[in-house]
Order: structure tokens, then C-alpha cells, then sequence
């Protein structure tokens, strides 16, 4: 059975031009220690009456003295105060999850930043806020793969979009057509004590019949495993990569951090390796992956691959460990092809 974070309201509000969804994602209930604002939360223990009195007289002075306790603070997250400090940039760093406006539709979004800015952000189905990884694979997805720098509460970069899911519905717009694109965002650091925080801005995105703009809001999931090639070692059901069909894929990943999978309904064999980015710096893996013998209408997703990678929950409140992976072809080699992968460990 499955452990589980104590669950509070929902992490993610639909996208919105209003900065006031941030306060709904400060606004989650934690486990480990009394919640921000609450002046009396006092441990529970065996307290003689004098001392407990004396105790409780002496917090409430500090709760007079200090107004109404945390909720000055969360203010902070709720309006977007200037005065907060400026966002280190590690503190972008890790794997977000949450909505993409595309148009009139919202979308499940689950993105990761790297310390030296690299970025990888999927595209899936239809958002449907609940705080949960999708576990199966849309009619069609996208994967932005850019760079980026980052600091003072701020984000821009570069990249490409790249369609997903070309074996399976080839006329999905951006298959074999990769666009480019910018992204810009601004850090808010929640208060709460979470040690989390919310992206907010946007993607555009130059297409042939002009510029499209897709607001973005994301939230900092906690990935606490560092990156070690033993940690990797296991194996893995493939649950949403294209090429996997029916549960044919499991890949097998050794103690070096060396991984290899075949596929019976898609023909492909990929062999490759994860290595802790960084030299083990954060929770983020590289991996490199080679292609081979995918046929039919499969056969594009053949040659090589490079991406990022991390273990992840399956969702917000859930503990389980995940194996995520964001690959791609390299710029310019054809045909281009992005895949997105979600490993479930046997």
C-alpha cells in the first residue's frame, strides 16, 4: 500500500492571468509540525498544569506582539510582494507539474529545470487539476526543449516545440515540423513552510500562421532522491512512450546506469544510459539512447536520442517513486522526434 501526504486543497488552479491562484497552492495542509499561523500549536505531552498555564500565556503574548502570525508572511506569496527577496537560482531548479492554456483549452504540463539551465517540459492531454501525473498517453503531446537562464525571480530562454505521438496520429501539427520557441516566467517562493513554489508565464510559440502565446503555471514537486547510477537499477513497465503497446516494453537498467528495452508490437530496440547530471549534483539524471529497428509507421523514431530524467511520485501526495525521462533527437538530425517516457517500477 501506497503512503500518502496528508491532503489539503488542490495544488493546481487552472491557468489564469490572475497572480491570486498562487495563494490557493499556499495554501496546502502539510504533514511534520504545526501549520503556518497557528499559534497554538503546542506539543502534546505530559505538562504539569502550572507549566502548561505559564506556556500558554507566554505564546499568546508572542501571538499579540506579532499580529496574526504567519498570515503576514503568506501575504507575501498571495500578492506578489515586491519586498520578498530575490529567488536564488537553485531555487528553480526541479520537477513541475501543472497547466498549459493552449488556446481555450487547458493542458497537463510537467516540466524539469536543471541548475546550468537546461529544460524539458511535456505537453499531455486535457488538465483535469488533479494533482496527479497523467498515466496514459493523449491522442497527441508536444515537448519543448530549450535552455534558459535564471535569477533575481526571473526566467527567459529558447527552444524548440516537438510533436509527439507521430506513429499514432501523424497529423498532429507540430509532427515533423518542430517550431520555435520562448519561454519567460517569474519564480513566487511559497511561505508556508513547504519549501515549494509556483511558476508563472508563458510559452510563444512562432508557427506558420503567427505567434501563439500559452500561459503557464506550474508547481515545484518534491524529488527529494539524489541522482546515483545504483539508485537507477531496477526495472521499469513502460507506461506512455508511443512505441510501447499493451504493457510490451519493460527496460532494464543495470547498477552502471546502463538501460535496454525492446518492443514486440512496434519493433523497437533502444539501448543507452542514465548518468547523474551534474555529477550528481541534484535529483536529475542525463540519459542518451540509441533507436533501433522500430518499423512501419514507427520506423521515424529510429536514430539518437539525449534528454533529462528523475524519479518522481505519481502525484502530489503519493509517495511511490516514478522513472520520468524527456528525450529527444538532436537539433537538425531527421526526422525529428521527441519522446516522452513514464517508467513504473516491477
Amino acid at each position: 500500500m501506497k503512503s500518502k501526504r496528508l491532503r489539503g486543497p488542490r495544488p493546481y488552479e487552472p491557468v489564469s492571468p490572475d497572480p491570486g491562484a498562487v495563494a490557493l497552492l499556499s495554501e496546502r495542509v502539510r504533514l511534520g509540525g504545526p501549520q503556518v499561523g497557528s499559534c497554538w500549536a503546542v506539543p502534546r505531552s505530559c505538562v504539569r498544569p502550572r507549566t502548561l498555564i505559564l506556556t500558554l500565556l507566554l505564546v499568546g503574548l508572542l501571538c499579540a506582539c506579532g499580529g496574526d502570525g504567519g498570515s503576514g508572511q503568506s501575504s507575501v506569496a498571495m500578492t506578489g510582494d515586491s519586498t520578498a527577496p530575490p529567488v536564488a537560482t537553485q531555487a528553480w531548479t526541479g520537477h513541475y507539474v501543472g497547466a498549459i492554456q493552449i488556446a481555450d483549452v487547458t493542458y497537463f504540463g510537467d516540466a524539469v529545470f536543471t541548475q546550468d539551465g537546461e529544460v524539458r517540459l511535456y505537453v499531455g492531454g486535457a488538465y483535469d487539476n488533479g494533482g496527479e501525473l497523467q498515466l496514459t498517453r493523449p491522442e497527441s503531446s508536444e515537448q519543448f526543449v530549450g535552455t534558459v537562464e535564471m535569477g533575481d525571480g526571473q526566467l527567459s530562454g529558447s527552444g524548440l516545440i516537438i510533436g509527439q505521438e507521430c506513429a499514432i496520429n501523424a497529423a498532429s501539427r507540430f509532427c515533423g515540423q518542430p517550431v520555435p520557441a520562448d519561454i519567460s516566467a517569474t519564480l513566487q517562493l511559497n511561505t508556508d513552510g513547504s519549501g515549494s513554489s509556483v511558476l508563472q508565464g508563458e510559452i510563444r510559440v512562432t508557427t506558420s500562421s503567427g505567434t501563439e502565446t500559452w500561459p503557464l503555471n506550474l508547481q515545484l514537486w518534491s524529488d527529494p532522491l539524489l541522482a546515483t547510477s545504483a539508485a537507477a537499477a531496477g526495472q521499469y513497465k513502460e507506461l506512455l512512450a508511443e512505441f510501447a503497446s499493451a504493457g510490451d516494453v519493460t527496460m532494464n537498467i543495470d547498477s552502471s546506469g546502463k538501460l535496454f528495452f525492446q518492443s514486440a508490437n512496434s519493433g523497437c530496440v533502444g539501448n543507452g544510459a542514465l548518468v547523474p547530471h551534474l555529477d550528481g549534483a541534484g535529483d536529475t539524471y542525463d540519459v542518451t539512447l540509441m533507436m533501433e529497428n522500430c518499423n512501419g509507421a514507427y520506423a521515424y523514431l529510429n536514430g539518437q536520442y539525449d534528454g533529462l530524467a528523475l524519479y518522481t511520485a505519481s502525484s502530489y501526495w503519493d509517495y511511490d517513486s516514478l522513472l520520468r525521462m524527456w528525450l529527444s533527437k538532436p537539433t537538425g538530425e531527421p526526422p525529428p522526434a521527441a519522446l516522452t517516457m513514464l517508467g513504473e517500477p516491477l
